[in-house]
Parts: structure tokens; C-alpha cells; sequence
């Protein structure tokens, strides 16, 4: 990688110094002959780290340059991502049993060893929907216990389990 910063270096230094010598020649037949020599010059300095076999384009592991900052974010956001897969599916569920929910959020749990675990999901069905029956329903679509579900209509906060 060095390499390639020394080669970009390299070629840009030789562009000021080209465009300096270029603009101060007396003549077009010698500003041609320096384009051909700079031009010439300039394919040897790119060129030489490939002949050479100077050049390594290894750029190792990616995400070990990804600040802790960074992975907070990005971990954050496959959560997500995750929970909104899993409501998704558990609003299609539902669908298919004639209960329409208005929102449903699933609450994960994605742990460093790639397990996820559902501990919690709320949702809201419209007025006058079978709360029981949904909070059936979803507990056996997402394989956990009937109380982790809370379900609610859209007018009331309260909440059966």
C-alpha cells in the first residue's frame, strides 16, 4: 500500500514540475519535446513497482480499520434491520390468521456469537381486534412464551400478556 501512495506521489510531483517547465519553454517544437520526455518519465515511475514486483495489493482485513465508533453503529443498525425482518414476517403471520395489526416492533437481543433471541414484542391492533388471539398467535410464530408479547389496541395503552 505504501507503494502505491509513493507511485501517487510521485506522478503528482511530476505533473507540477511538467506544467512549471511546460508553461516557461520558448518554443511549441521544444514544449513538444518535454511533453514526450515527461510523458515518458512519468509511465516509468508508474510502471516500475509492477515490473519490480514491489507492489503488493494485499489490503488485509477491512474491518479491523473500523473505528469502535463505527461498529457500535453498524451493529446497531443490523438490528434493526433484524427486528424489522422478524415484524415483517409476524405482520404476514398475523395477516394470514384475518388479524391486521397497525405496528408491530420486536424487541432482539443479537449477541457477539451470532445468536439472536427475541425478548419482547409489542402490537398494536385497530379497535375492536381479538387481543388474546393475536398475542396466541404471535407467541407461537416467534417461538416464545406468551408473556413477552403486549398487545394493544390503538386508543388504549393498556396491555394484556
Amino acid at each position: 500500500m505504501d507503494m502505491l501512495c509513493q507511485m501517487s506521489a510521485s506522478a503528482c510531483v511530476l505533473g507540477i514540475i511538467f506544467s512549471v517547465i511546460n508553461n516557461m519553454t520558448p518554443s511549441e517544437k521544444f514544449a513538444r519535446q518535454m511533453n514526450i520526455i515527461f510523458s515518458l518519465i512519468l509511465i516509468l515511475v508508474i510502471v516500475t513497482p509492477f515490473v519490480s514486483g514491489d507492489l503488493d495489493m494485499e489490503f488485509g482485513d477491512i474491518t479491523e480499520n473500523i473505528p469502535e465508533d463505527y461498529s457500535y453503529i453498524y451493529n446497531e443498525q443490523t438490528d434493526r434491520l433484524i427486528s424489522a425482518n422478524i415484524s415483517d414476517n409476524l405482520g404476514q403471520a398475523l395477516a394470514e390468521k384475518e388479524i391486521f395489526p397497525l405496528k408491530i416492533s420486536v424487541d432482539i437481543n443479537n449477541s457477539a456469537d451470532g445468536s439472536i433471541s427475541i425478548i419482547g414484542a409489542e402490537i398494536i391492533l385497530m379497535e375492536g381486534s381479538d387481543r388474546e388471539e393475536a398475542a396466541k398467535l404471535a407467541a407461537e410464530a416467534l417461538g416464545v412464551d406468551k408473556s413477552l408479547i403486549i398487545v394493544k389496541t390503538e386508543d388504549t395503552d393498556n396491555g394484556t400478556s
